[in-house]
């Protein structure tokens, strides 16, 4: 019996039915007398010439051992130690109980605040609109990173026809290749924000293929994803040396990601205006940009 009680790690207050606040209480005396009457009352009751459990009556003979201050003090002052103890790791626990369910909400409350901004981003981009002044847009240098990732291992290629010009105004979008001429009115895009480099890998967001048995990185991060891991990092102002996002109207679940911001500064509506008169092919769709300088790529 003795080996049971070791193995439960019951303490002998416990068994007796005292509660470590009342063993706490009580000075070493009246606690000692309290526990005798204790012991007094249930052996009463579990003694065997009575009717009782043999084995309950055991253990309550084994606890009253551990704790009889005239024949024990030193098992007493231990076991009560103990005993009071529980008190501290409860109120530890409950506090860490707390603080769990504090974190579960404030993580609740962030995810819906994600969402709720997310919507708002997606219906209305009015608040974007603060970033341009009047009658004046972006012209960004931005490095293709994912292109660069995908094709820098052939040998043809060289650095700077990883590098474009973007052109960036409320309405519309301006793309054009460090090769090409003229630049492309890409439809249904819309700018989102920045990221900076050191808050994020991409490379570990973005989706990926198989392409001759090699991974590919394709240019977008899925909504869910990016909403997840990016959004509380965004930047409504254009910076140096961050990921640039823009989204896609006709494929909401895609966020593109153009590249690195290398270098930017305004340029006046007039200018704009004459680029989009001289310098800019009919309007393609983002999709079709896309494919036109991957097949580029590979054919080189």
């Amino acid at each position: 019996m003795n080996s049971n009680i070791k193995k439960r790690k019951t303490n002998p207050f416990e068994i007796l039915g005292l509660s470590p606040k009342i063993v706490k209480e009580l000075d070493e005396e009246s606690l000692y007398k309290l526990v005798r009457a204790i012991y007094r009352v249930l052996q009463m009751i579990y003694h065997p010439d009575r009717g009782g459990d043999p084995n309950k009556a055991l253990e309550i003979n084994l606890a009253f051992e551990l704790l009889n201050l005239e024949k024990n003090p030193e098992s007493f002052k231990e076991y009560r130690k103990k005993y009071i103890e529980r008190l501290s790791r409860k109120t530890l626990q409950t506090k860490i109980e707390n603080l769990e369910i504090q974190n579960r909400k404030l993580n609740f409350y962030n995810q819906l605040l994600k969402e709720k901004f997310w919507q708002f981003l997606k219906n209305d981009f009015e608040a974007l609109k603060d970033l341009f002044k009047q009658n004046k847009g972006f012209r960004l240098k931005i490095f293709d990173v994912v292109s660069y990732f995908n094709f820098s291992h052939l040998r043809r290629i060289k650095k700077q026809m990883f590098f474009k010009d973007l052109i960036l105004y409320e309405d519309f979008v301006l793309i054009r290749g460090s090769y090409e001429k003229f630049f492309k009115k890409i439809l249904n895009y819309k700018y989102i924000g920045t990221i900076k480099r050191e808050y994020i890998e991409p490379w570990v967001l973005l989706e990926r293929s198989l392409r001759e048995e090699a991974p590919y990185l394709k240019n977008f991060i899925k909504e869910n994803i990016f909403i997840k891991e990016c959004l509380i990092f965004l930047n409504f102002n254009i910076e140096p040396n961050s990921y640039i996002f823009f989204y896609d109207f006709k494929n909401t679940q895609k966020i593109v990601l153009e590249g690195v911001v290398i270098k930017l500064e305004e340029i006046p509506y007039p200018e704009i205006l004459e680029i989009l008169k001289k310098e800019t092919v009919k309007s393609k769709d983002k999709k079709d940009t896309d494919n036109i300088l991957n097949q580029e790529l590979l054919e080189i």
